[in-house]
């Protein structure tokens, strides 16, 4: 009685492991979709999965209000600017995330696999995006060059002096 009881425990637990479990990354269901045509008609991929490819330029971590107004909070999520800007890309911040974002360098190439969203509240301004990106999947195609930086800045400008009287 005792073995048929541990038995079906130890089931129940795969069980209970396996509704859990998240299931594996395929990208062959998602559509390649080119900059400018979700640039330009972001609803018409409203509620597909998509990927694109683009550079990388920086993560934050603050949000317009209608973004928090519509759960997408600084302490859950990062906000990554990938082009093109006008089409946010959105991510739950993980262990696994956090480092991939820490590692990446601006002007990366990455391909982004993800699902259209629609912000359920609208922004108060027009020109602000009414569609994101819920970011799945991120690959780095390729990192910068460190060599192509030739450790050459721009002369800084001398401070605007003001007129005398």
């Amino acid at each position: 009685m005792f073995r048929i009881a541990a038995a079906l425990g130890v089931c129940l637990s795969f069980s209970a492991f396996s509704v859990f479990a998240r299931p594996p990354f395929k990208p062959e269901q998602y559509a390649e979709v080119q900059l400018k045509a979700l640039q330009t008609q972001p609803e018409e991929y409203k509620n597909k999965k998509i990927c694109y490819v683009s550079k990388f330029q920086k993560a934050m971590t603050t949000f317009p209000a209608y973004a928090e107004r519509n759960g997408i909070k600084a302490g859950k999520y990062f906000w990554l600017l990938i082009p093109p800007l006008s089409f946010p890309v959105v991510v739950k911040k993980s262990d696994d995330m956090n480092a991939l974002v820490m590692a990446l360098k601006s002007g990366s190439s990455v391909k982004v696999y993800g699902k259209v969203r629609k912000f359920t509240i609208a922004p108060g301004r027009t020109m602000l995006p009414r569609y994101y990106l819920d970011l799945v999947q991120i690959e780095v195609l390729s990192q910068p060059d460190a060599s192509s930086d030739d450790g050459a800045k721009k002369p800084v400008r001398p401070p605007r002096r003001r007129p005398k009287r």
